[in-house]
């Protein structure tokens, strides 16, 4: 099928480049008439706080809620109270009801609004609208704004708050990604040689991003979509995109080299190369739909906004790809220079094997010996017999010979058969096992130390960057009304009857056991709806929403204050608000994560089992991925919960870390991961059924990939630094947590643990037992079906051989 596609793609490239363009424009098209839709809502099935939220239902109030807008007198004028102030104030109340969607405006100067500080120099306005949170719009929020410009023109400084605010601050990440993509080009140019082949990836991951970015937006419309969302999709999504196209780049770079024409090098890198793309991409989907488990909406768009750009990134990949593979066509093949330095280091290899056997012979009668040579290594007193070497080809050539040439030079010793680059690397690994295996554990384990502290919290406008919207009004508020200002709770009670007023006994009862609560700063009025079955009250806290405090207040009022007020009066009583339904998202997310980590490791394993038909591979590869994720885990508690660090990265501190981070980064880093293990072990197979030695495939394997993957990862690394630029402290957290997984994922893990293990293990790696052989799939990843094919070894006692496969590496 992957061959087939790729072939239509190549044969009809402008015909597929133009359903692309308009697919993109369609797309731009729906954004542009809908719009983009965000939103910050938590709704989080079964918990308190969804049942504070849900009965506050039955109150007549707008959609929007409450949004304040923040009034400060500076010193230099006269203070709210004024006569002239008050004038101004009322003024700009009464221009900001006509704005569009605005159905009421509360003044400060309202008795029962409580909107005066007692200094006289801040105040809040009360606007409410008629459309939610996720339908506000920074023109909604402009208008608002200049609205107000009566209280401006008297020297009070007005500011949005709440979603209004949001919406204001609510940017375009287009910079990081312009960085980003601007440092992959210039990984690539120095990779490739050629200006042409550099901006191939770039455009297929440029095209995806576009698409994935609009189809995310609008899918926004039909859920809450979190700003953080988007933007990790973007981060995701370019990653990915840049390093599938690089991996099926290099393969139709090294096919013309080979002398295979353009239309076939496409299609046979679509059929090969693609479908390890396919398992990867697939095994990312297949990591976040995990996070399903967690039974919480947030999640559920968390995991589709990244999957969506994975998912397009895969479908760019086989078929744009193709088709701009098939238009460039010889102007990405390599430069001659690297076909002979290959062939060069791979004559000199044959020589000195054959000069080890007493006798300077032709390349195809120095690989004889040598394979006679294995064969009484490998079988000798073993009773284990060596597969049979493949024959030469009718020009002489042995298929093993045909291969490395195919293959990239650094994967072949250099001249004189001294090991080069990562072949030296390998070399070093294979011979000292157990000091590389220790050593790039402690490393690991020192990085992954402080994730023994992870704690979860949550984000406020505290956290938002100096200058923002968000962050002046939050400022403001705090000062002037105290920190519980800003994110006050909610207290909802069910009544088995209706109350004959606010003065119920069943409700001052509760009223007062509120007030008497410590860590509570004051207790709103009581408020019936209209059948007067249901009552609320506001609380303000005496710490900020994000104080661990507060946390402890709304267990202290579920556990103790209410329960002991409500007793015997049939009352059913509820604590919401945002502090609330983010301290149970976080336990939610605790009680969970269990379940999606133990589903995530059996997703890989078992994906990788079916890949390679090795248990302990499997086994080994989901585990040393665990190396990795403690690792940015570690980092992330350091740098961000500890404040090591938080000044380079734009913070002014110590930030809590929310609990959803830490999930999801582990279900996007398993899947990321995939991309290296896939390519690393179908190398390492691939010389392993050719050769039948162990250590040698997993040098050769090594040797030969190390350096495209270093290259995919510097890429991704770069990507995702580029998102340190947001102001957002949640872009930050996955900036910094994906980079360090991703870098020490590319380089200690699959350079140094994955080679180190597999050595140690010999060939128990591909030890397979009979009746799991008889029940797994027959998989070739890279199988193009054109590679030559080489009878397995013969596994280790008690399991099943490998079956015979082709791999095109």
């Amino acid at each position: 099928m992957l061959l087939a596609t790729g072939r239509w793609c190549a044969r009809r490239p402008k015909r597929t480049v133009a359903a692309w363009l308009l697919l993109l424009i369609a797309l731009a098209a729906a954004v542009g008439t809908f719009g983009k839709v965000t939103s910050e809502a938590v709704t989080i099935p079964g918990s308190d706080s969804q049942a504070a939220r849900d009965t506050a239902g039955a109150f007549a109030d707008a959609a929007s809620g409450r949004q304040p807008v923040v009034l400060y007198a500076p010193a230099d004028v006269a203070p709210l109270t004024s006569s002239g102030q008050r004038r101004a104030v009322e003024e700009a109340a009464r221009a900001i009801e006509g704005v569009d969607h605005v159905v009421a405006v509360t003044t400060p100067y309202e008795p029962a609004a409580g909107g005066l500080a007692a200094d006289g120099r801040t105040g809040r306005l009360t606007v409410e609208l008629d459309v939610g949170g996720r339908d506000i719009t920074p023109e909604t929020t402009r208008a608002v704004t200049d609205a107000a410009a009566p209280a401006a023109r008297a020297g009070i400084e007005v500011t949005a708050g709440g979603d209004l605010a949001a919406a204001a601050d609510r940017g375009s990440t287009g910079h990081s990604e312009i960085i980003g993509l601007a440092a992959a080009f210039v990984v690539l140019a120095l990779g490739f040689g050629s200006l042409v082949a550099a901006g191939v990836p770039l455009l297929t991951g440029a095209v995806g991003l576009g698409a994935s970015l609009c189809l995310i937006g609008l899918a926004g419309h039909l859920m809450d979509m979190p700003s953080s969302g988007t933007t990790i999709a973007a981060m995701i999504g370019l990653g990915v995109g840049i390093d599938y196209t690089l991996f099926c780049l290099t393969r139709f770079r090294e096919l013309l080299a080979a002398g295979v024409g353009v239309e076939d090098a496409a299609a046979r890198t679509t059929a090969g190369s693609g479908k390890a793309v396919v398992f990867a991409g697939s095994a990312v989907v297949a990591a976040l739909a995990g996070l399903a488990l967690g039974g919480l909406p947030l999640l559920h768009a968390l995991a589709l906004a990244p999957g969506i750009a994975v998912l397009v990134a895969m479908a760019a990949t086989l078929t744009l790809l193709p088709a701009v593979l098939s238009l460039l066509g010889p102007r990405l093949t390599p430069r001659a220079r690297h076909g002979r330095k290959a062939r060069d280091g791979f004559r000199a290899r044959e020589q000195r094997n054959a000069r080890e056997d007493g006798d300077v012979r032709t390349s195809g009668d120095a690989t004889e010996r040598r394979d006679a040579r294995e064969e009484r290594s490998a079988g000798g007193g073993t009773g284990v017999k060596r597969p049979e070497a493949p024959a030469a080809g009718p020009d002489g050539e042995r298929p093993e010979a045909a291969a490395a040439r195919s293959r990239p030079a650094e994967a072949h010793p250099g001249v004189g058969g001294a090991p080069a680059g990562w072949g030296r690397i390998a070399a070093f690994v294979a011979s000292r096992p157990w000091r590389c295996l220790l050593g790039a554990l402690v490393l690991t384990g020192v990085l992954a130390a402080p994730a023994g502290q992870l704690t979860f919290g949550q984000l406020d406008a505290g956290d938002k960057a100096v200058g923002t919207a968000s962050r002046t009004a939050y400022d403001r508020l705090a000062d002037a009304f105290g920190p519980g200002a800003n994110g006050p709770l909610q207290v909802v009670s069910s009544l088995p009857s209706p109350a004959s007023g606010p003065d119920d006994a069943r409700i001052t009862a509760v009223s007062a056991a509120l007030r008497a609560t410590g860590g509570v700063a004051s207790v709103g009025p009581a408020q019936l709806d209209a059948s007067g079955a249901r009552v609320r009250w506001q609380v303000t806290p005496t710490t900020a929403p994000a104080d661990p405090d507060t946390v402890a207040l709304v267990h202290r009022l579920r556990d103790e204050t209410l329960p002991g007020a409500t007793g015997g009066t049939g009352l059913v009583t509820h604590v919401g608000g945002a502090t609330a339904a983010q301290a149970d998202l976080n336990e939610r997310l605790t009680a969970r994560m269990p379940l999606v980590v133990g589903f995530v490791l059996a997703v890989a394993a078992l994906l990788l089992l079916v890949a390679f038909r090795s248990p302990v591979v499997a086994v080994k590869a989901a585990l040393m991925n665990l190396v990795s994720v403690a690792a940015a885990y570690g980092v992330l508690t350091a740098v961000f919960q500890w404040g090591w660090g938080a000044t380079p990265v734009g913070l002014e501190g110590p930030v809590p870390i929310p609990g959803y981070v830490p999930l999801l980064m582990f279900a996007v880093l398993f899947g990321l991961a995939m991309d290296y293990e896939v390519f690393l072990l179908s190398a390492v197979r691939a010389a392993y059924l050719r050769d039948g030695d162990n250590r040698s495939a997993v040098i050769s394997g090594l040797s030969g990939t190390g350096r495209i993957i270093t290259s995919a990862a510097l890429i991704m690394v770069s990507v995702f630094l580029g998102y340190l630029l947001s102001d957002d402290p949640v872009v930050k957290m996955f900036g910094i947590g994906l980079a360090t997984a991703v870098a020490l994922d590319a380089t200690v893990v699959r350079g140094v643990l994955v080679p180190s293990t597999m050595v140690l293990l010999g060939r128990a790696n591909w030890w397979l037992p009979g009746a799991l052989d008889r029940l797994l799939p027959r998989l070739a990843i890279e199988d193009d079906g054109h590679a030559d094919t080489v009878a397995p070894p013969s596994a280790p006692a008690g399991g099943t051989p490998l079956v015979d496969t082709r791999s095109a590496s």
